[in-house]
């Protein structure tokens, strides 16, 4: 990118990178996989807290050094605060409420919009089921749709919905989006099964509830 800003965060964030690496390692000394990833993670939490969560540190021990990408999302000021863009998605933005909110809630310090891009892929499919709300396996996300963009405005991980709202966003009509670990493998331990999976259901009486 010719762009002056982003030269200048690339700089910084490179030498803050390259000053914890010698800090951390000799030089040309062998570092052990564990070592690698203990040391990755540091990096991931110190440059999201200190740079923002729209970067992503790339680090290559075999060089002895490291690289490091700015992830460049396009941002705007709105009356909403500012917006950062969707990688995957032309239509889509976050507010920095919402991108808090998500790595807040899922304990996520790597690039936020590129993992809520990959929620929000899933959760496009359940557009127009509950107006203002997409879910995906992992929760739900609030929107606005302002000027033909779609304003995905904040974050609520499955574990903080009331049992309402899980009836609500998980229901029949959203049943393929719940979470892996709510779906049993064997038939016969579920609360609750779809028809066409099992032809002996269809003579067994529809549960009121599950």
């Amino acid at each position: 990118m010719s762009n002056k800003y982003f030269e200048f965060r690339k700089y910084q964030i490179e030498q803050y990178v390259k000053a914890e690496y010698h800090k951390k390692f000799r030089k040309n000394m062998r570092i052990s996989v564990r070592k690698r990833q203990k040391f990755m993670d540091e990096m991931a939490k110190k440059v999201s807290k200190k740079f923002g969560k729209d970067v992503l540190c790339l680090i290559d021990f075999a060089k002895g050094g490291f690289f490091s990408l700015i992830s460049p999302s396009h941002t705007e000021s709105t009356d909403l605060g500012r917006l950062f863009n969707s990688f995957s998605h032309k239509q889509v933005a976050y507010t920095s409420h919402c991108i808090e909110r998500y790595s807040e809630r899922t304990d996520s310090n790597e690039n936020c919009i590129l993992k809520m891009d990959s929620c929000i892929s899933d959760g496009l499919l359940t557009y127009g089921e509950n107006i203002g709300h997409l879910t995906c396996p992992t929760g739900v996300f609030a929107y606005d749709i302002i000027d033909g963009k779609m304003i995905i405005k904040t974050y609520i991980n499955f574990n903080l919905l009331s049992e309402d709202q899980v009836h609500k966003f998980y229901g029949s009509g959203t049943a393929t989006v719940l979470p892996k670990e709510y779906i049993a493998e064997d038939f016969s331990q579920s609360d609750f099964k779809l028809i066409e999976e099992h032809e002996s259901f269809s003579e067994q009486p529809f549960p009121e509830q599950f």
